[in-house]
């Protein structure tokens, strides 16, 4: 069956080629009743818009690379979810790839969005990520927005959130329930996550005169694996305190297997904190107290700025580090 083109369209709609293309294309003002009759038509007809050809005729590009560090974290699925969405519901379409912790993989995926044609790009970086790694994409002019995770030196957008005040948040509560000894667990280390959400976890010890010795620190991988293998590790040495920071929500499913085979009780026995607050974390018994790091806001508001122009040189990009908050459950020892 031959595609219906716009002449097409405009011939069934009543209205100019001039004016279905205004519609079509998102541009001009036309009524709102035009509007939904070409759409209607142009529905009707299975008509398809040839975004390469837009492209060359308004110089811009509706499709927006993303690539995600991984996508087994469920806190990753919720960041999508509202990225997409966000692009869709403007008209956009988001093009997704994942370069697993793999610097050669993103370095290569970078260039390919760029070969794509997108728009912009959306970058949640791998661990040991530099500012001359996102060469290739500023190069060409395009919008670049990091999320989640920064990039030091990096004059790319950002949007993530406090990660000083998440750790904060998480220390305090295991210290307000009267805990005086604590291990973080998971994170690849120096990395601008790591390092604020350990930053955090040492101003609250410091509010209340405690030592940095206080909080073992134990980066490492994400994985549950890694947070139960290093609490069996911790207790075979007889040094395993009774409260546990882990690094996200995924991870603290680990330590709850831990607990389990150590014969402890979750929320009476021993307190467990995550970060991300996805819905997995009220599945575990008990629901999980966690620092939501608010993944759809973070995937929404990034999507909102890779949408806008591309800045003009010398103009400064936005940054955004939002609020998180602490949502408690029963995983942590009552005061």
């Amino acid at each position: 069956m031959k595609r219906s083109g716009i002449k097409e369209v405009a011939a069934a709609a009543g209205v100019s080629v001039a004016t279905a293309s205004h519609v079509l294309s998102g541009t001009g003002r036309p009524s709102e009743a035009t509007r939904k009759r070409v759409l209607e038509v142009a529905d009707a007809l299975g008509f398809i818009r040839d975004a390469s050809a837009a492209r060359l005729r308004t110089g811009k590009s509706n499709l927006v690379g993303v690539i995600l560090n991984n996508i087994v974290n469920p806190f990753f699925s919720e960041l999508v979810a509202s990225l997409e969405a966000t692009v869709y519901e403007a008209g956009g379409l988001t093009l997704l790839a994942t370069a697993q912790n793999d610097l050669v993989r993103q370095e290569r995926l970078l260039a390919s969005m760029v070969a794509q044609g997108v728009g912009s790009v959306i970058l949640s970086p791998v661990h040991g990520s530099t500012a001359e790694d996102l060469t290739p994409v500023l190069a060409h002019g395009l919008r670049l927005v990091i999320c989640v995770r920064d990039v030091v030196g990096s004059k790319a957008a950002f949007v993530g959130v406090d990660d000083e005040k998440s750790g904060y948040l998480a220390a305090d509560c295991l210290l307000s329930a009267g805990h005086r000894s604590m291990v973080f667990i998971g994170g690849y280390p120096h990395t601008t996550t790591w390092d604020g959400r350990c930053a955090g976890i040492r101003r609250a010890l410091a509010d209340r005169d405690m030592p940095e010795a206080a909080c073992r620190m134990l980066p490492g991988l994400l994985h549950p694996d890694f947070a139960e293998e290093k609490m069996l590790a911790l207790a075979s040495q007889g040094i395993l305190p009774n409260a546990v920071i882990c690094f996200n929500d995924a991870q603290a499913s680990g330590a709850y297997r831990a607990a389990r085979k150590l014969g402890m009780t979750v929320g009476r026995d021993i307190s467990i904190v995550g970060f991300d607050n996805i819905p997995q974390g009220r599945i575990l018994e008990p629901e999980l107290t966690t620092v939501d790091i608010r993944p759809a806001l973070i995937g929404r508001t990034s999507a909102e700025i890779a949408l806008r122009k591309a800045p003009r040189h010398g103009e400064a990009e936005p940054r955004h580090r939002l609020d998180p908050s602490l949502v408690r459950r029963n995983s942590v020892i009552s005061p």
